[in-house]
């Protein structure tokens, strides 16, 4: 058993060591014919199938090796009814099937007018009258007569020859046979599902497995090759318990202790799978409806694909934006889907019964009652898209979150913030939200975008000066384009200081934090440079005396605090 493995052997040895078993059991009767058999009443009728007809009209079984051999319609005037008759008659057919000096051939008719007798030696086993040739539709009782016989002779060879050593040799052959086909079979279905498996992991690693329909994705390669693994697995399960389902009633009919279980098993079998075969004879119509709808869907899907393709072309229709032909088909798709379903409905197995209206009606009160907030997700993720509020890679700003648009799908939108934080954002609330967005003037039109800042100074500064000073700062700022030009706005009159807001355009939105970090040291050493302080004084009425605010570094090396200046009222100082 080395070829099944470790795991296998050991559950294969315990199938064997049953088997051997039963044929044990099965095989003691064959192995001591010789010995007297037990004529007792309870061993020598055997148990009636209880799915067998048994009434006045078609008549009382007469069984024999678990057999029924020929049925009983009419009494023997008062003295038997039908029932009784086809008893004694079987009761007798087994004490003479059990007696071992009786042979086929001693099965022998006695004719009379009115009747005929059928002899086993010299037991009788039966009578045939006319009576009961005109209840089976028969011209003569000799004609019924030498029928029965025969029927019995038959019966008889047969039950002998199930019980004799030589049968029993052929039901062990048998059994042994059906046992080698099963290991072969088992071999065969572990062989063919370990490669199979191998196979999936190679895929998988391979990254082959991303399963689609058209351009809309529905697993990635693990979820694939999960559910194929899965499938595998449950199939080989699945044959294993089918051939098992099969192996063990045909071994249990080869014996005759255990031939009525088999038997009842096989006719089981038998009738699921005639039952299973005519229901889909007939499911065939609604069927070939199902695969009609599937086809007609199908192409539905390549032919919406291709109009939105054409409407999406560049420059073939305006009004229709390149980034929706990709939620344009997951939405037709999943239009044209669902039609197809609700056509296909009727025509599935099992609709219109209570089981499928309980589960529509369970899954209908599901999705109204705990889907309102995911409808509503779904609503606003569709509405962004078609309002090209942003797109991926985008630098925005919704509420207080500022960064790029990581992921944008149909229930929530991801940002990415400058400190690499990603922050989940349920399109419901972004559509209730004012959404910045720095980066379309400059992807859809080739625009600039335009940083601006504010600076307080006071009105003893010259504010060209000022505008120069804080042009220069702008310029010397990496991705502040040169083309337009930066300019200063002087935004408001405070009551003590002038308010400068520093407008300079760049390219790049996505790099804003770090532009606006290196503006802002510009301004500082572009203010220093050209002896500004940034300050925003209220009001100093002892402005001398006090040591200067400008950095050391950039104050001559002689520089010292100013002394107090006082002033007389004849204007001079001192």
């Amino acid at each position: 058993m080395k070829f099944l493995g470790t795991d296998h052997r050991r559950w294969i040895n315990y199938l064997l060591s049953g088997l051997t078993v039963i044929l044990l059991i099965v095989a003691m009767p064959a192995w001591g014919q010789d010995a007297p058999p037990d004529t007792g009443d309870d061993a020598a009728v055997p148990t009636e199938v209880e799915t067998e007809i048994s009434n006045e009209v078609d008549g009382y079984p007469v069984m024999l090796n678990n057999k029924i051999i020929f049925r009983v319609r009419e009494g023997v005037g008062s003295v038997a009814t039908p029932e009784e008759r086809a008893n004694i008659i079987e009761q007798r057919l087994v004490n003479i099937a059990e007696t071992t000096d009786l042979t086929a051939d001693d099965i022998r008719l006695k004719s009379g007018e009115r009747q005929t007798i059928i002899l086993a030696g010299d037991t009788v086993l039966l009578t045939v009258s006319e009576t009961d040739a005109q209840a089976y539709d028969e011209s003569t009782h000799p004609e019924l007569a030498e029928m029965a016989a025969d029927i019995i002779r038959t019966a008889l060879t047969e039950y002998r020859n199930d019980r004799s050593v030589q049968g029993q040799a052929v039901s062990i052959i048998a059994t042994v046979v059906s046992t080698i086909a099963l290991l072969i079979f088992l071999r065969g279905l572990f062989f063919i599902a370990s490669k199979l498996l191998v196979r999936i992991r190679a895929q998988r690693q391979a990254g082959t497995l991303l399963l689609h329909v058209g351009s809309l994705p529905l697993l990635e390669a693990g979820a694939t090759a999960y559910v194929l693994t899965s499938l595998v697995k449950f199939f080989r399960i699945f044959l294993v318990l089918v051939a098992l389902y099969i192996y063990v009633p045909f071994v249990l009919s080869q014996f005759p202790a255990t031939e009525v279980l088999g038997d009842s098993i096989l006719q089981d079998i038998a009738s699921r799978i005639n039952g299973l075969v005519q229901a889909f004879v007939v499911y065939l119509p609604k069927l070939a409806m199902v695969v009609v709808i599937a086809v007609i869907a199908y192409y539905a899907m390549k032919l919406a694909q291709q109009i939105i393709a054409e409407l999406g072309r560049p420059g073939a229709y305006p009004w229709f934006y390149e980034e929706w032909i990709q939620p344009t088909n997951r939405l037709a798709m999943f239009l044209i889907i669902a039609i197809a379903m609700v056509m296909a409905g009727p025509y599935l197995p099992g609709f219109g019964s209570p089981a499928f209206q309980g589960v529509s009606i369970f899954i209908g009160a599901l999705l109204t009652l705990g889907s309102s907030s995911a409808v509503s997700n779904a609503l606003a993720g569709l509405i962004l898209i078609y309002t090209r509020a942003f797109q991926l890679g985008d630098f925005i700003r919704i509420n207080e979150t500022i960064g790029n648009v990581q992921d944008k799908s149909l229930f929530v939108t991801r940002v990415l913030t400058p400190k690499q934080e990603t922050v989940t954002i349920p399109n419901a609330s972004v559509l209730n939200s004012n959404v910045v967005n720095y980066s379309a003037i400059c992807r859809e039109s080739d625009g600039y975008l335009l940083l601006y800042t504010t600076i307080t100074l006071g009105y003893d500064l010259p504010w060209r000066k000022v505008h120069a000073v804080l042009v220069e700062a702008a310029k010397a700022t990496n991705h502040i384009v040169s083309t337009p030009e930066p300019f200063v706005l002087q935004t408001n009159l405070n009551d003590f200081n002038v308010s400068y807001q520093l407008n300079a355009y760049t390219s790049l939105p996505t790099k804003m934090p770090r532009i606006y970090s290196e503006l802002h040291q510009n301004i500082q050493d572009k203010c220093n440079e050209a002896d500004i302080e940034i300050l925003s004084p209220h009001f100093s009425s002892l402005r001398d005396g006090n040591h200067s605010t400008i950095p050391a570094d950039y104050l001559p090396d002689d520089y010292t605090s100013p002394g107090f200046v006082l002033q007389n009222p004849s204007n001079h100082s001192s």
